[in-house]
């Protein structure tokens, strides 16, 4: 395995900027979904620095690994319907700028394809014809745009500080208490994620 830190080669959200401001709830939102959108990244960036280092003789690790290449997956596709189903609409109701949120929901949508059909080459692979280079290259075809959401969707909430302070975390708490009763992700995903951030720390 490589020793490396998983926080490249898709850069992580500084929190500083928000931290620092407790005023609005929208600094806190901010923070929280940085945070969240962290997971995110350094889930990715583990994969995509251990694929070429995932043994081709050993088929038990690729199926580990794919595995942990799948739960990855299922939780982006959790977080992000969530927030087109629950989020997003509160925000635009809060704030009565319909389409508000719509930017987001744009870019939800330019990193789908490439994010499929990693999603799709992570389910059907068979240890003996995985590919880690393959692996990389898929991800390639969707991480810049995945990145650029990520960060630009945490501005878009701070810039939520003009708005009513109290329903903006109003809508926030529905928001994780929706995606913690809906969560149907493997169990298996927070403690494949632990161990494998344990590979590259």
């Amino acid at each position: 395995m490589s020793s490396v830190w998983a926080d490249q080669p898709y850069s992580l959200i500084s929190t500083d900027p928000f931290s620092k401001d407790s005023s609005h709830a929208a600094y806190y939102v901010a923070t929280q979904m940085a945070l969240a959108h962290n997971g995110i990244l350094r889930g990715l960036n583990s994969i995509y620095l251990q694929a070429p280092h995932i043994p081709r003789s050993d088929p038990t690790m690729i199926r580990d690994f794919l595995t942990y290449c799948q739960c990855w997956c299922e939780s982006m596709h959790h977080h992000h319907d969530a927030e087109e189903e629950e989020f997003f609409p509160s925000v635009e109701k809060i704030t009565n700028v319909q389409g508000l949120m719509e930017r987001n929901i744009e870019q939800h949508r330019a990193f789908t394809p490439g994010f499929e059909r990693f999603q799709e080459y992570a389910r059907a692979c068979s240890p003996a014809d995985y590919d880690g280079g393959k692996i990389r290259s898929l991800i390639e075809a969707f991480a810049d745009p995945l990145t650029r959401h990520l960060h630009d969707e945490v501005e878009t909430l701070r810039g939520l500080d003009k708005y009513d302070s109290g329903r903006i975390r109003q809508a926030y708490q529905r928001f994780e208490k929706m995606l913690m009763a809906t969560d149907n992700v493997r169990d298996s995903w927070t403690h494949t994620r632990v161990l494998w951030s344990l590979t590259v720390s």
